[in-house]
């Protein structure tokens, strides 16, 4: 073999690990991390395997001109659109149309050209009642794209379309997650199979790409929730107080409860989980000397969220 032989053959093989890697990620993007840096960086990698980063660049552009993209990415245009446990598999459904463009999608199925037209003319109506993962399947048939696992109790998003690039994707966002039962009952769902909250079928602006299910509606993340990764809770520490003294599900309960006892002291936003493993996972907390991270720094590390001082119960 010559060596102008060797180096393509080499060339083919990493552009081949490459294909297989990215759409690794698009399959089962949890498997990559808890957000979207797996995308972007394999999609990014492929792009300079195949000499087209100016049309990589270009398709992220074209993510923050459509609202696709906010300060948090892709991930973060998603908050006001599905709950915070259906995010990862649904943020990797923009990517993975990025990628179809791009001619590095390996399509499970392809749909004709009828069968798209008609998935993309019915679909709008076809949500206005609640749905199943299996009315999904029955109904459209198998997908172009399964994202996410198989466990029922778990969120994924349905992909579909045509071998022609030029397509977008038709992208069908189910949602379930462990229902709270006595252990004796064994573990069960919320729902006995995922729902379908919303589909991301029309073109355009982002927010406005949606069609929302009964159930996606209330499901939809209010106003209070848009910008939060995970849930939180408000404490209430009273000045020079060793302990905590009251948990609460908002910060106008919290208020309502320090104003009624003129309470002094300080209501912090807490995430659910450790502080300081969360805010190193957000990127809000970089660890950068020896002492960080350390069972001291870990046990006094504060949340980092949003905070209100109280004065006999007022405000400061």
């Amino acid at each position: 073999m010559s060596s102008a032989e060797a180096y393509g053959s080499g060339l083919h093989e990493v552009r081949r690990h490459h294909l297989t890697q990215v759409n690794g990620v698009l399959r089962r993007p949890g498997m990559y991390g808890r957000d979207e840096m797996a995308e972007r960086l394999l999609l990014e990698a492929m792009a300079a395997v195949d000499g087209c980063l100016d049309r990589w660049w270009a398709e992220c552009d074209g993510l923050r001109d459509r609202d696709a993209f906010a300060p948090t990415g892709v991930r973060g245009a998603y908050r006001g659109v599905l709950p915070a446990d259906a995010l990862r598999d649904a943020t990797a459904s923009v990517y993975a149309e990025i990628a179809d463009r791009l001619g590095w999608l390996e399509l499970d199925r392809a749909l004709s050209e009828a069968e798209f037209l008609r998935l993309g003319t019915d679909v709008g109506d076809w949500v206005t009642r609640d749905r199943t993962l299996s009315e999904v399947v029955e109904t459209f048939g198998p997908p172009s794209l399964w994202i996410g696992g198989a466990n029922p109790f778990f969120a994924k998003t349905l992909a579909y379309t045509t071998a022609d690039p030029a397509h977008e994707l038709i992208c069908f966002h189910l949602w379930n997650a462990f229902a709270e039962v006595p252990s004796s009952e064994g573990l069960k769902g919320v729902h006995p199979e995922p729902v379908l909250l919303a589909v991301r079928h029309r073109s355009g602006s982002f927010p406005d790409s949606f069609s929302f299910t009964p159930e996606g509606l209330r499901r939809r993340p209010t106003a209070d929730q848009v910008g939060r990764l995970r849930s939180t809770v408000w404490v209430f520490h009273g000045d020079r107080a060793r302990h905590a003294s009251g948990v609460f599900d908002t910060l106008d309960a919290g208020l309502a409860w320090a104003g009624g006892h003129r309470l002094t002291g300080t209501l912090a936003e807490y995430a659910i989980g450790g502080a300081y493993d969360i805010a190193v996972d957000e990127g809000r907390f970089t660890p950068s000397q020896p002492h960080h991270g350390t069972a001291g720094h870990v046990a006094a590390f504060g949340p980092g969220l949003r905070h209100v001082h109280l004065t006999d119960g007022r405000r400061d």
